[in-house]
């Protein structure tokens, strides 16, 4: 049998650890930026812009970013993406003020975009027909597994070191996953690039409707989700009188459930399921579950339910999403850039969330509640750009 026909699980398995990698870069800004609004004397809504400075460039270049990568090929775009997570988090660890910091946090988002456009495109290339939906679910969970182990491994950092040990140590991970990658990659045929110069695949790629909305679903399910993670151990402490270490245990389980739950969305659309049915129903439950951990309603021990179900059903969303990619782009070829447009949707949602979520609560005076209408408002967009988005992809 010709290795093109045969999934490659390990090249698989290599690829998922790479963007565990780079989403500890996501996790360990949100357990740390308690100590770093302490040090650095920030507000609850500039800490909210340190952590969405991180998505800043991924707002506006990410399909760029797609177009090079399938342009000037990914093997270079991923290196660099790579170089970047480290030299950021390195840059970080020796700041000492705030703007050297979400320089650093820039730096940094240049590199997990770079990376995250790149990667899905290789993961396809990796796997068979019928085994993409299972391996791109695989890749879907990348962020909440490299969200977990940061947030775990935070308080065994910060009880014999500070935040910038933990910077640094991700920054050598990150040298680490990226030659990892590299060797992976060498073991598989990737698409040939697009014909024509770059801008031209981004126009073909940013006129397709489908893959506008499914960009937007994107944007409004990383606002809800990653305003709830984001802001978890801050509220935990603020509404759950948890200690810091209660807290980040409670963070770490809410966010690593989310991946049995893109597991489960993989499967459910490897069997058929239909992705325009799959995302509206996960979304309303996501919507319905931020009510009751915002509001005043329910006691600490069903706040924390809904906190867990609120994550595990997330976690259907962009396995539905990323699946309806290779059926919206124009060809094989396009692929990095019709991810871009993922992953900008992504980056939109990530940047406007957490500042606007500490926004709408200090607007209530500090109340969490203040929350839910924003949540609400996100649900409703990606319940319905993603139902028509991936109509679109299925017809």
């Amino acid at each position: 049998m010709h290795k093109e026909h045969v999934t490659r699980w390990g090249v698989v398995a290599v690829i998922s650890l790479g963007g565990v990698i780079g989403a500890l870069h996501v996790g360990k800004m949100p357990v740390a930026l308690p100590a770093i609004r302490e040090e650095l004397q920030l507000s609850l809504v500039a800490g909210g812009f340190l952590v969405s400075v991180f998505s800043g460039l991924g707002m506006f270049a990410a399909v760029v970013l797609g177009a090079m990568a399938d342009a000037v090929g990914r093997a270079r775009l991923i290196a660099a993406g790579f170089l970047c997570l480290a030299a950021g988090g390195v840059l970080g660890a020796v700041s000492r003020d705030t703007t050297l910091l979400m320089t650093s946090r820039f730096i940094e988002g240049i590199g997990f975009i770079s990376i995250s456009v790149a990667l899905p495109a290789v993961m396809t290339a990796a796997a068979r027909g019928r085994d993409r939906s299972l391996a791109l679910s695989l890749w879907s969970i990348h962020m909440p597994v490299g969200m977990t182990l940061a947030v775990v491994a935070a308080p065994a950092v910060f009880a014999v070191a500070d935040w910038r040990t933990l910077w640094v140590a991700v920054a050598g991970l990150s040298i680490a996953g990226g030659a990892a990658v590299l060797r992976g990659m060498a073991r598989i045929e990737l698409p040939p690039p697009p014909v024509g110069r770059p801008l031209r695949t981004i126009g073909d790629t940013v006129s397709r409707g489908g893959l506008v909305l499914l960009a937007l679903a994107f944007a409004a399910y990383a606002f809800q989700w990653m305003s709830v993670m984001v802001w978890l151990p801050t509220f935990l402490g603020a509404e759950l009188q948890m200690t810091t270490l209660q807290a980040a245990a409670i963070t770490a389980v809410v966010i690593l459930i989310n991946v049995p739950g893109n597991i489960l969305g993989g499967w459910l659309v490897r069997a058929g399921a239909a992705t325009h049915r799959l995302i509206p129903i996960s979304v309303a439950v996501m919507a319905l579950t931020s009510i009751g951990i915002f509001g005043p309603w329910f006691g600490d021990g069903i706040r924390l339910v809904l906190c867990l179900a609120f994550s595990f059903v997330a976690g259907f969303v962009p396995t539905s999403l990323f699946n309806c990619v290779p059926q919206l782009a124009l060809t094989p070829a396009h692929l990095g850039a019709a991810n871009g447009m993922l992953v900008q949707g992504s980056a939109v949602g990530q940047f406007f969330g957490a500042p606007l979520i500490a926004a709408a609560v200090s607007a209530a005076d500090g109340r969490w509640s203040g929350a839910i209408l924003p949540m609400l408002v996100a649900a409703a967009i990606a319940a319905a750009a993603g139902t028509h988005g991936a109509r679109s992809a299925n017809k």
